[in-house]
């Protein structure tokens, strides 16, 4: 008889660092042996050792708080955060928290009295050495700052002067509050839910120490933070252990995780008395383990002020004052490079360049603080915004009216539908079925606004049903949106990519697709005239007439092509400057004093223009006139404006980017202060 064997079993090796950890590991490998699960269980003595058995693929996984976390990440170990622990605040589950700086009411401390001397005796109380809130994020933060100086982690100076020989006992975070409590120290480095936990009705007796000097309420963390703080998580290599990991893991705690009836407890039981069974391979606290989007590493997970508090703690890490005058730009590819460098040259070195791939990958550069600005088509913007990114400078294309006012409106094209005026029948209410004509899949007026108008409506992903057949430059190559293109005519034919080799890419190739095969073009307002009454040489445009098109406009009616205001999809921001929070001003002030110099009215722009490109639209759009200065403090979703948004985040429910997933992660729509991503691929032009 064949034999047939069974498939191999997954396996998954834990590490612990512990016996009683170990114990605990072994019983639930006993039980989940029925499942088809193989667990094996591999001791060391420190977390270290366990990081160094994941990367030498000795063991797979274990879960570290974000200061190891941070370790982890590091050459030569690169391991990355794949699942973290989901902790319940007040009702609302969350991955992470915020680490406050507590002191009592009615002292004269402030963050200026945070000198090194302070933190050597007595009067800070932390919650144990290494630990995020109560070491890591006030010691780097006041490092980081240049409010301290101290010699890096090696010395000695306020290690041993802070916690003497506490940190063999591991103080815990709320040992740091009872040190305030009992008047033995002036702050308290804790979690923002320490008080509620531990002197709720005493709440009132303290404030929140901000990092601006100012104190708050204690209510008022979100607001008044050292920084967000992400919780546990479990770590392993990035290779394809990780889909193993996760199927053992979400399958532990469907069998013995918070509220299931078994005796065996995956996490907790919380408020344990002996120490050493306390948080053994995850925090009593947690209630749940979250997958962790891909694209996620250890300091994306982090996020930015954690990650620069923990990195100024290292002893061998740059001098925290090296770019504080320089803006470092993000450049997409070698010919943005290349314009890039020559405005550093022609700045003395204010700009620097930094390149990637990808607007994506420059997004992330610049939440890490590897880049700090960038200028970025809406649908781009969304996602930065998502990722905590925030708009600085509009670009403006109108006439120079815009560019003297002090605070300008974000000026903006309308994206609008186009189709021939001998096509009687066609409305925006009966486009299903119809031939569609886009300038590329994930831009603005081409595809986000009226793909993101028809889910609205439909709810239905699958756009490539909704019209009979189209061109949508980047769509998949067998897909019905890709039947329409033209593709470049030569060899190979480069059908439907998303680059001017496809004859149909772009506002003009949508024009184009229009008048050669299709019903309705999605572009901007301005490409009919810019393409008709012979203001367009090439055969396929010569001889067209303006009059022969008319708009759609979203309430069934059709419009003349001139009436763009009042009959449009929806008015779209123009491309905007973004930038990390805290580097706003820096990046405003940069780009208001460059533009004296090499702007339209430079009075150096024959040494370089900022606005005028060798090939197309290089780090700005060649037809900006001028940047404005938007309103201080404006959101993303206010600079996007409401249609606009609704537009792109009805579409983003669909096939969300990888970056977009990590940031709506980090969002974390619990208790959350910060940010989120979105998609997209890379374009020179908005629509």
């Amino acid at each position: 008889a064949l034999c047939f064997a069974a498939p191999p079993k997954a396996s998954v090796r834990w590490c612990t660092i512990s016996i009683a950890e170990e114990n605990k590991c072994n019983s639930l490998r006993d039980l989940m042996q029925q499942d088809g699960v193989a667990l094996t269980c591999l001791q060391k003595s420190t977390y270290l050792d366990c990081i160094k058995a994941i990367s030498n693929n000795e063991a797979d996984a274990i879960s570290l708080d974000g200061g190891q976390v941070f370790e982890a990440g590091l050459a030569p170990y690169k391991l990355k955060p794949i699942a973290a622990e989901v902790h319940d605040q007040n009702g609302v589950s969350t991955t992470r928290y915020y680490a406050v700086a507590v002191v009592k009411k009615g002292t004269g401390f402030t963050i200026n009295n945070l000198q090194i001397n302070n933190l050597q005796g007595k009067p800070s109380c932390h919650t144990g050495l290494g630990r995020s809130a109560g070491w890591n994020i006030p010691v780097g933060t006041l490092l980081n700052r240049g409010d301290i100086k101290w010699d890096g982690k090696d010395s000695a100076s306020i290690e041993q002067g802070e916690v003497g020989n506490s940190e063999i006992n591991g103080l815990t975070l709320s040992q740091g509050w009872c040190c305030l409590k009992d008047g033995k120290g002036d702050v308290a480095f804790v979690k923002h839910t320490t008080v509620q936990e531990n002197a709720p009705e005493e709440k009132d007796q303290y404030e929140l120490l901000c990092l601006d000097g100012s104190r708050q309420p204690v209510d008022n963390y979100k607001a008044c933070h050292w920084a967000r703080v992400p919780a546990h998580a479990v770590v392993a290599r990035d290779d394809s252990k990780v889909d193993d990991i996760w199927n053992f893991l979400s399958k532990a705690q469907e069998k013995y995780g918070v509220g299931t009836t078994s005796t065996f407890q995956l996490f907790g039981p919380p408020g344990k008395k002996d120490p050493g069974l306390k948080d053994l391979l995850f925090k009593d606290s947690a209630v749940q383990l979250k997958r962790i989007p891909p694209l996620m590493d250890s300091q994306l997970y982090l996020g930015f002020e954690y990650y620069s508090a923990i990195q100024s703690l290292q002893k061998d890490q740059l001098n925290p004052n090296r770019r504080e005058n320089k803006t470092r730009w993000c450049a997409v590819g070698k010919n943005e490079k290349s314009k890039c460098d020559l405005w550093s040259v022609v700045s003395n070195g204010e700009v620097e360049c930094t390149v990637a791939d990808n607007t994506n990958d420059c997004i992330i550069k610049i939440m890490k603080g590897e880049a700090d600005a960038i200028s970025l088509d809406g649908g781009f913007v969304y996602t930065a915004g998502v990722c905590g990114l925030v708009p600085v400078m509009g670009e403006s294309y109108e006439d120079d009216s815009q560019c003297s006012k002090a605070e300008g409106e974000p000026a903006s094209y309308f994206a609008v539908a186009v189709v021939k005026k001998s096509n009687r029948d066609i409305t925006w209410n009966n486009l299903q079925g119809k031939k569609s004509c886009h300038t590329a899949v994930g831009r603005t007026a081409g595809w986000n606004i009226p793909m993101g108008l028809i889910h609205n409506r439909t709810g239905n992903c699958n756009f490539d049903e909704y019209f009979s057949e189209g061109c949508a430059p980047g769509s998949p190559p067998n897909s019905r949106l890709c039947r329409l293109c033209k593709g470049s005519g030569g060899v190979p034919p480069e059908k439907c990519v998303a680059s001017s080799h496809e004859k149909y890419y772009g506002y003009t190739g949508a024009f184009r697709c229009l008048v050669e095969r299709g019903d309705v073009a999605f572009i901007k307002h301005s490409i009919v005239e810019e393409n008709t009454e012979g203001k367009n040489k090439e055969d396929w445009a010569k001889s067209l007439k303006m009059d022969e098109f008319e708009l759609l406009c979203t309430d069934g009616q059709r419009a003349n092509v001139m009436a763009y205001r009042d009959c449009h999809l929806a008015k779209v921001p123009t491309h905007a400057v973004i930038t990390r929070p805290e580097k706003a001003k820096k990046v405003r002030e940069l780009l208001e004093r460059q533009e004296k110099l090499f702007g339209t009215k430079g009075i150096e722009k024959d040494r370089f223009k900022m606005f005028e490109s060798q090939t197309k639209d290089l780090l700005f759009k060649d037809l900006t006139k001028c940047l404005v200065k938007l309103r201080d403090g404006i959101t993303y979703k206010e600079f996007l404006g409401d249609q606009y948004y609704a537009s792109v985040a009805s579409l983003n429910t669909c096939n969300p980017s990888d970056l977009l997933q990590v940031c709506t992660f980090l969002e974390d729509k619990g208790p959350s202060a910060f940010a989120a991503f979105s998609p997209l691929p890379h374009h020179s032009e908005s629509g």
